[in-house]
């Protein structure tokens, strides 16, 4: 692995500079006009519209099996955190983001400092039977491929570079993207999906620890680690407390798959749905040439998020948790989205039909 003096020393600055950028670029994407908000709050509490809750500042939600007792938040209405979520509402997206990641990076960093002296053993053999199992199906190109690209400088360097620092930025511009452009429930289904990605993978490499090709024996196995031994390495792969023996399932490919896929099916934009599959594809070679991941880890993360996106409504199980920890900070959570979309357009209706009505003579004249 790199260490800190290999990294160029603006990467420290520039990388999470790029993050912030992107997520900051994302708020402002998807701000809302203040005069927006009061309408659509006006138009929730309407008379028509149905009950909030049921008694004073408590409504229901379901968990698991049960029907339990939450807060309602609407009288935190006014503090000023609540209106600061109301007009960016991306920020709980943010947060959302931020919570995955660094409970997904502190759990590998425990499971990282409590593996046992027979672990890396361990993750040799069950990488030997990947192998294996590879050559018996014809299809162990990782080394061919790794060979071809080594050939040209100008791939190995675009390679690295991609691997080190297009997975969380793609990420994240990508989230910003779909919050914008597709319907409301398309992208809370695929941030579940990705949310669950993580816990999947999580449960899996700590079962069953796989160690990446690159650190397989040398003389056996002629892998080079070529993103750390060319100093292509980005802060985000230099990190002591990283888990180095989870190559399977590779999140690197399940995220380009779920993200390609997603935005083939969904982008409103041509060139977009266009573009959308080389994504997987350029991820799929890149991991297999810097040899960070055999071609059955990205099958693993291609089941990984197949699973993930059959189960992820078990997420909603966590939206009491979600309104106890808004009461607590006392905030109301920003109107979802699709609500928001639809109080707009009742209200574009209404006006609409206003205006016919406001152009119609107030007594017929006789014929």
């Amino acid at each position: 692995m790199s260490t800190k003096e290999e990294i160029p020393a603006l990467s420290f600055i520039l990388e999470p500079a790029l993050v912030a950028s992107l997520l900051t670029l994302g708020c402002l994407l998807n701000r809302r006009k203040a005069s927006d908000i009061v309408l659509a709050n006006q138009l929730a509490e309407s008379p028509t519209s149905p009950p909030a809750y049921q008694g004073a500042h408590i409504k229901q939600m379901r968990f698991l099996f049960w029907t339990v007792k939450v807060p309602d938040n609407a009288r935190f209405r006014m503090n000023i955190t609540s209106r600061l979520l109301a007009m960016f509402p991306f920020l709980m997206e943010v947060w959302y983001w931020l919570l995955t990641y660094w409970v997904y990076q502190i759990a590998r960093a425990a499971q990282a400092l409590t593996m046992g002296a027979s672990t890396r053993q361990l993750s040799e053999d069950h990488a030997r039977q990947i192998l294996n199992v590879e050559k018996w199906l014809h299809i162990d190109v990782e080394l061919d491929l790794q060979r071809l690209v080594m050939r040209h400088d100008w791939l190995l360097w675009f390679f690295n570079k991609t691997y080190a620092m297009v997975h969380i930025p793609a990420t994240i511009a990508f989230m910003g993207y779909s919050y914008r452009y597709f319907q409301p429930q398309i992208f809370q289904s695929t941030r579940r999906t990705l949310v669950i990605c993580n816990c999947l993978a999580f449960i899996i490499f700590s079962s069953w620890p796989c160690m990446p090709p690159r650190l397989l024996p040398y003389d056996e196995f002629e892998y080079v680690d070529t993103l750390h031994t060319g100093k292509a390495a980005s802060i985000w792969t230099t990190n002591k407390f990283q888990n180095q023996l989870a190559a399977f399932p590779s999140l690197h490919f399940g995220y380009s798959f779920v993200i390609g896929m997603s935005l083939l099916a969904f982008s409103p934009h041509r060139i977009m749905r266009l573009v959308a599959p080389l994504y997987p594809v350029l991820i799929l070679l890149v991991i297999m040439a810097t040899a960070n991941h055999y071609i059955l880890d990205a099958v693993g993360g291609l089941f990984v998020t197949i699973i993930a996106y059959r189960i992820n409504q078990v997420l909603l199980n966590l939206r009491p948790i979600e309104e106890w920890s808004f009461w607590i900070i006392r905030t109301e959570k920003p109107m979802d989205k699709s609500q928001f979309q639809n109080a707009i357009l009742r209200d574009s209706t209404i006006s609409a039909v206003h205006r016919d009505m406001t152009q119609r003579p107030l007594i017929s004249s006789p014929e």
